[in-house]
């Protein structure tokens, strides 16, 4: 509602601000557009102070749109004189606004969900309980109102976490209009300790049209690397010119989980560096877990395709656990057992292309997971979202314990819909636009997104975790932060990974 109220009062107040300057030789007209402006600004004022994001954020819009008003306001002053200049000035202005305008101002804000419209069908809700036990309390609602109640999560170590305590609740559709009733008699129940929605997570799959320069690569053999500004910029052809000069070897061979639609395992550019844990999760019907594979671990030097920061499997293979549907859907209970089953299968780290935008409240069954991974010895590497805005409001990348990614266009600037990470504990970037990488059929094809930024830190840290497998989130993030390349928003974006220093950083 704040999202639609603060585009329109604004709109309204410009129009009343710009009238009462045209008409202040005419004191009625003069006065009922001052009325206009005056209310419609201090609905401005409150939908502005009351929307969801940052103090610092909202000065700065404030800023702008105050600005906007005052210049737009001199100039109906400046030309009031002339009725036919008024005109076309009006007819511009308002084309501007009505192509331009009230879309910047209503992607201002981000429009946190938090409807039970976009709930999974299945299971609306979960909960955490004392144990897992299913109380007398619970049987009563389910009596009452036709529930189903299961446990929303299943792990190889219950004893390392609280997530075997978390209950899924499906409510059927004859007490839907009932969603509220329902979840504040679940809350009142003494054995509940915590409610969340199961919120559905969709992917963005954003087209490439942009052009890039040409970058031919010296270390690698694979003929479309040329083709991978993204790769070079973040020091690909660097990193395989020191891993070949310094002769190292890794610890172990580290596991990266791509943890999304599922990926193509028989892809000509991957299938070397691929393990298969399960035959449902090797295919992919909307093709972008099998873009961010390529992107994480691409064979590189086969003459094929793409490279990737990979040398070779011995340094790190590749897997996936599909929690995203052929439509690109999934929610919050099959990501959070994806990241779990991502950790049961031993994974160094857990790639995360996905997320929806949500409310801090909403974050304990995603912080309890990625505890869950870390204690099991994985990283856990999220996309900062897709919508221009705060990734605070972002989830799974607002999680404690997330390396979150924004993405990066090749004028070394955020890309245009990138979410910013200033408000998270770990933020980094990489390139996110216009990346070519594996595809299904199999093919090769460039996207957008923090989808293809992600995978590319993930790779990266894998390959970190190869050489130095007892490092932890914080140190990992630390060596990206302090080897990465600073940009013109740093603290927006964070620093740009620069693989072959950051290599370097752990080898010394």
């Amino acid at each position: 509602m704040l999202n639609l109220l603060y585009p329109i009062s604004y709109l309204l107040s410009l129009t009343g601000l710009a009238l009462w300057f045209y008409f202040k030789d005419n004191r009625s007209m003069s006065r009922k557009m001052s009325s206009l402006f005056l209310i419609s600004f201090f609905v401005y004022l409150f939908s502005l102070a009351f929307t969801d994001s940052t103090l610092s954020f909202k000065l700065l819009i404030l800023f702008r749109d105050l600005l906007i008003l005052g210049v737009i306001s001199q100039i109906f002053n400046f030309v009031r004189r002339s009725p036919v200049v008024v005109l076309i000035v009006a007819i511009a202005l308002y084309g501007l606004i009505q192509f331009i305008g009230f879309n910047m101002l209503y992607s201002t804000f981000p429009q946190v969900q938090q409807s039970i419209a976009l709930t999974n069908d299945n299971f609306e809700i979960l909960i955490e309980t004392e144990d897992d036990d299913i109380s007398k309390g619970y049987v009563r609602l389910i009596k009452k109102y036709g529930l189903t109640i299961q446990p929303a999560f299943h792990m190889a170590d219950a004893s390392a976490t609280r997530l075997d305590n978390f209950l899924a609740i499906g409510i059927p559709e004859k007490s839907e209009s009932k969603t509220k009733e329902i979840l504040q008699e679940l809350k009142r129940l003494k054995e509940t300790i915590h409610v969340e929605y199961n919120e559905v997570i969709q992917l963005g799959i954003l087209e490439s049209t942009e052009q890039t320069e040409v970058r031919n690569a010296e270390n690698v053999n694979d003929p479309m690397a040329s083709q991978q500004w993204g790769w070079q910029a973040a020091q690909g052809d660097q990193l395989h010119a020191f891993l070949a000069k310094s002769g190292v070897k890794p610890r172990k061979r580290a596991l990266i989980a791509i943890v999304d639609s599922g990926v193509r395992a028989e892809h000509e550019d991957l299938r070397a560096q691929f393990i298969s844990n399960n035959r449902k999760n090797d295919v992919d019907s909307s093709g972008h877990g099998t873009h961010c594979a390529g992107i994480a671990g691409a064979v590189t030097n086969n003459g094929l395709g793409v490279a990737s920061f990979v040398p070779e499997a011995s340094f790190v293979s590749i897997t996936s656990v599909k929690v995203i549907n052929a439509k690109g859907f999934g929610n919050q209970q099959t990501t959070i057992q994806g990241i779990i089953d991502a950790a049961d299968l031993g994974a160094d780290v857990i790639s995360l292309s996905l997320g929806s935008l949500s409310s801090d409240k909403h974050q304990k069954a995603y912080e309890e997971a990625v505890r869950y991974a870390n204690r099991k010895g994985a990283i856990v590497v999220a996309a900062a979202g897709n919508n221009n805005q705060n990734a605070i409001n972002h989830s799974p990348a607002n999680v404690k314990g997330v390396i979150a990614v924004s993405a990066i266009g090749p004028d070394m600037q955020k890309a245009s819909f990138s979410n910013t990470v200033e408000d998270l504990d770990f933020g980094v970037a990489a390139p996110g636009v216009k990346i070519m990488s594996t595809y299904p059929n199999p093919a090769y094809k460039e996207l957008n997104g923090t989808s293809m930024a992600t995978p590319m830190v993930a790779g990266l840290v894998g390959l970190m975790k190869a050489f130095r497998p007892e490092l932890t989130t914080r140190e990992v993030y630390q060596i990206l932060h302090e080897s990465g390349k600073s940009l013109g928003d740093g603290r927006g974006t964070g620093r740009m990974i620069q693989a072959a220093d950051a290599l370097e950083r752990i080898m010394d």
